[in-house]
């Protein structure tokens, strides 16, 4: 059986009460972590309290068969930031286990889908989210380009979320505003309100912050971040969005 649990945005009581039990029961327990990176108690205090070890798998192990083949023999849990059915990858895996005939069971949880209105900005009218991953010597994708301009394009916001793999290798909000104006230089075109852009840091948590990037203090910004990159604005949405920046 395979259980897909969102932990929430940040903290340990984030997660739904109700999955503990269900964690106490699974025979394994895994967290996968692409953009998002809880308190760094979270593991040690979940741990002692379901009694069991957790590992972490990055987004390799959730794209192979490892997780299908652990759900037809066990019970599996996988433990998911934010809300469990957020990406795509995860929605696929309950169709696989469909097909198989192997039990899913989802809890839901809070996530940065809905946390983002925060900025003021209508929920309505986001379009695509995608994500800047790591960059390495042979890896340079520019496909979340394509996402930014075609949202911007119809009038739609963009949320862009930040790999992050722990708190010394991640992608910095300073590092991701430099690849997309590379982009937009190397492609000629300008699509971006700069002066408009927005990131949040550490959403949901106590130390969560969500400024302007002409702001004086980027560099202090603390992972998990993420982009807003507003389409057309309101009235409405103009003013939400000056009262919300620290």
């Amino acid at each position: 059986m395979l259980y897909l649990i969102g932990t929430g945005l940040y903290y340990l009581n984030d997660l739904p009460l109700r999955s503990l039990e269900e964690l106490k029961g699974c025979d394994e327990v895994i967290l996968e972590r692409y953009t998002n990176l809880n308190d760094i108690s979270f593991l040690k205090n979940l741990e002692e309290e379901i009694g069991k070890k957790i590992e972490i798998v990055g987004r390799e192990t959730m794209e192979n068969d490892y997780v299908i083949k652990k759900a037809s023999k066990e019970k599996l849990a996988v433990l998911i930031p934010g809300d469990p059915l957020a990406a795509t990858t995860h929605f696929s895996l309950i169709q696989e286990c469909r097909i198989k005939g192997i039990k899913t069971k989802i809890i839901h949880s809070s996530s940065i889908f809905s946390a983002m209105g925060e900025t003021g900005l209508s929920l309505y009218k986001f379009g695509g989210t995608t994500s800047i991953p790591l960059y390495s010597e042979n890896f340079h994708p520019e496909s979340f380009f394509d996402v930014i301009e075609k949202n911007i394009k119809a009038g739609y916001h963009s949320l862009v979320l930040l790999e992050v793999r722990n708190q010394e290798n991640f992608v910095s909000p300073i590092e991701a505003i430099e690849i997309l104006k590379k982009i937009e230089k190397k492609r000629e075109c300008k699509i971006i309100e700069w002066d408009k852009v927005i990131i949040l840091s550490r959403i949901g948590s106590d130390e969560q912050k969500i400024v302007n990037i002409n702001g004086k203090d980027l560099k202090e910004l603390k992972p998990p971040c993420s982009l807003v990159i507003p389409g057309q604005l309101n009235e409405t949405e103009k003013e939400a969005l000056q009262s919300c920046i620290d």
